[in-house]
């Protein structure tokens, strides 16, 4: 009892020196008083900043002020308005009130802005000194090579002024250019030509030998990479499944020694998602070679980790009434498994599968830039080559295409995802005959793009004979102190990367989305025309990866990290434009009516009624959006975007596999850190 009660005397005790402990520490005082979160987010933040201020200084004397005969970076005075406001903030706590954060925030914002400006090498001049240049690539990228005409002996491009000069000359009933489809649409989307013999040719007597070269229907790029997404879809879905109860702790919690396997597994799909598809597609070259197999290979190692950490997710957020039930009536663990968990989780399932599959449509559009395949490699090509307007052809397909599988695969997920009501039991003649169409189309889908993709599964078993040394290589990372700092560099200004490419591409759209919200624009004709606008502007920058964008900027600033950071502060914008917009829309209109009952303006009923309900969501999206572009930004320096890719294309591609490798961890560890980290800030303060 005595005990008890000196323990209590001295609680106030500690509670009274708990702010003190801030001086020392920062964000001690705030742990101590039991505000765990806020004082560990203190903390962290104050090893950021000061790194970033230190970091900054040593290696590009950002801030720098000359006072006396001693050099000083200006950037230390926030830091100190950071320490006191910590100091300040655990003073306040203990009286039970809260303090002003907009100085912590502040402080913070100019560290991270003034580094990230600098680290990036943003040079706005560039976007006006080298317009010239940058005109010449929208004009070819504006005339796509779809159609071409003959001027003299030269077959040239026809753009949008010999389409017109075309027409106008047909209604005046006078000679105007000869258009004709360009051979660029031939190799995008496929045409006649050569191809290789297969054992269908052989069956259907096309051929008489397998690997004989025919005549045939070349596959377009386009449609390769439509079937190299398809089939990493279907590959990954089928892997991930098992994998899945492996990481779902209620599952695996029933089996002895499963908490060990859940955390194994757990941590494995971490890594290997954290590993953007390019990476793994330069290690998958070597074990199968170039080409779409290799992609299929890339795409599928990614997409298992990705879908598998979703499917273990759900799992574990499953009923658990019909589990509890089954086991109650002496049913075991595969029984469990199979009438208590399996029924409620394939709705999900198939969701996430769509998803996944509109994912890899994306990401399949790039791959080929390392793995050779697809419409990635003619993109690839084309630029080497200078040919923009082949190039940017090939972006308007990759828009089509991707705007079609987003538009399919949301509308199965919402017909997969929205109650229906039970149907009946018996199932007519013309549903069993649909079924079995269906089927066959499926069937035969599949077998077209597995020969397309040109899957040999004997080429699994027998890698290429410098596969082994690769990843010995990679795994004996190299830790030398110069490595180390390279890559700790190079992880800083991708980290800016997308820090600054958020904030650029989220300003940007928070007005557009309002443009782009329905609920907004009204109902006039010319409200609806900007609504329609907007909205089609964002799905056609969005469905266009960050790595294309690249190669535009590049011939604009030059290249470099402005470049990259300009290519996703594109994507950011049209797609945080879009998913601001949906937040718009989805506003209770109860505020909105009584303002406006109120006789409020437009802009007074946007900044009363509409702003306090879509702040949380907007900046759940810029943490969002920030988690994904700092994954974007480990590869588009492959295009030319600096930044840790820049480091590892370099490292790779001079066989200096340990090197590369080292940066590989340092991708791991700061996607893993970030993930965690976006997701406390969305989880604590959103």
């Amino acid at each position: 009892m005595t005990s008890e009660t000196s323990k209590k005397a001295h609680l106030p005790e500690l509670e009274e020196l708990a702010p003190f402990c801030s001086i020392v520490l920062p964000g001690s005082g705030q742990f101590l008083q039991k505000k765990t979160w806020r004082g560990i987010t203190i903390f962290a933040f104050s090893l950021i900043l000061g790194f970033l201020v230190l970091w900054g200084f040593a290696n590009y004397e950002i801030g720098a002020v000359q006072i006396g005969n001693m050099i000083y970076s200006w950037l230390v005075i926030p830091l100190i308005f950071y320490y006191l406001w910590n100091i300040y903030d655990a003073f306040v706590l203990s009286t039970s009130k809260k303090s002003p954060i907009l100085i912590a925030f502040l402080a913070g914002a100019i560290i991270l802005y003034v580094v990230g400006w600098y680290v990036t090498d943003i040079k706005l001049d560039r976007l006006v000194t080298r317009f010239d240049a940058a005109k010449t690539v929208m004009y070819k990228i504006a005339n796509p090579d779809f159609f071409s005409t003959q001027e003299g002996d030269k077959v040239v491009v026809c753009g949008w002024k010999c389409m017109w000069n075309a027409v106008d000359a047909k209604l005046h009933g006078e000679t105007g250019p000869t258009i004709f489809v360009s051979e660029n649409v031939g190799r995008i989307f496929g045409g006649k030509g050569k191809i290789t013999a297969t054992i269908w040719d052989v069956w259907f007597g096309n051929a008489k030998t397998p690997g004989e070269r025919i005549q045939g229907f070349q596959t377009g790029k386009i449609v390769e990479t439509i079937a190299i997404g398809l089939m990493a879809t279907i590959f990954s879905t089928i892997l991930a499944i098992p994998i899945s109860f492996l990481a779902a702790h209620n599952i695996m919690r029933r089996v002895p020694g499963g908490s060990v396997i859940y955390y194994i597994t757990r941590g494995i799909l971490n890594i290997v998602r954290a590993v953007d598809t390019v990476v793994w597609g330069l290690i998958i070259i070597v074990w199968v070679g170039l080409g779409s197999f290799a992609g299929v290979i890339a795409l599928t190692i990614h997409s298992i980790a990705a879908l598998a950490k979703l499917f273990s997710e759900e799992i574990e957020h499953v009923d658990p009434g019909p589990i509890e039930a089954i086991e109650a009536t002496g049913g075991d663990f595969f029984q469990v498994i199979r009438f208590g968990v399996i029924p409620q989780i394939i709705p999900p399932f198939l969701s996430y599968t769509l998803l996944r599959w509109d994912i890899n449509m994306r990401s399949a559009t790039v791959i080929g830039f390392v793995a050779g395949g697809g419409i990635g490699f003619f993109v690839l090509e084309t630029i080497r080559q200078g040919g923009y307007q082949q190039y940017a052809a090939a972006l308007w397909a990759i828009a089509v295409v991707i705007i079609i599988v987003d538009f399919i695969s949301s509308r199965w997920r919402n017909q997969i995802l929205k109650d229906q009501p039970p149907t009946e039991a018996k199932v007519s003649v013309w549903k069993k005959i649909r079924k079995v169409v269906y089927f066959l189309i499926g069937a035969a889908a599949f077998i077209y793009c597995w020969t397309i993709t040109e899957i040999n599964l004997k080429d699994l078993f027998n890698p290429g004979s410098t596969f082994g040394q690769l990843l010995l290589d990679f795994i004996s990372i190299d830790l030398s102190s110069g490595v180390v700092k390279g890559v700790t560099e190079q992880l800083v200004i991708t980290v800016m990367q997308a820090f600054m490419a958020t904030t650029i591409g989220g300003i940007l759209a928070i007005p557009f989305s309002f443009l782009a919200a329905k609920n907004l624009t009204g109902k006039s004709r010319f409200s609806s025309w900007i609504f329609y606008i907007s909205r089609a502007s964002f799905n056609i920058l969005r469905s266009i990866e960050a790595l294309l964008y690249v190669a535009i900027f590049v011939f604009w600033v030059g290249i470099g990290p402005f470049a990259g950071m300009l290519a996703l502060a594109i994507t950011t914008f049209a797609l945080l434009g879009k998913l601001f917009s949906e937040a718009i829309e989805s506003i209770d209109p109860g505020p909105i009516e009584a303002v406006n009952a109120a006789g409020a303006n437009k802009l007074q009923m946007i900044s009363y009624a509409i702003v306090p309900q879509i702040v949380p969501p907007f900046l759940s999206y810029l943490i969002y959006q920030w988690d994904i572009n700092i994954r974007m930004a480990t590869i588009i320096g492959f295009a030319g975007g600096g930044g840790i890719g820049l480091m590892f294309s370099t490292y790779y591609n001079s066989l200096q596999y340990h090197k590369a490798g080292t940066v590989v961890v340092g991708i791991v560890l700061i996607v893993a850190l970030m993930d965690f980290t976006s997701a406390k800030i969305r989880e604590n303060f959103v």
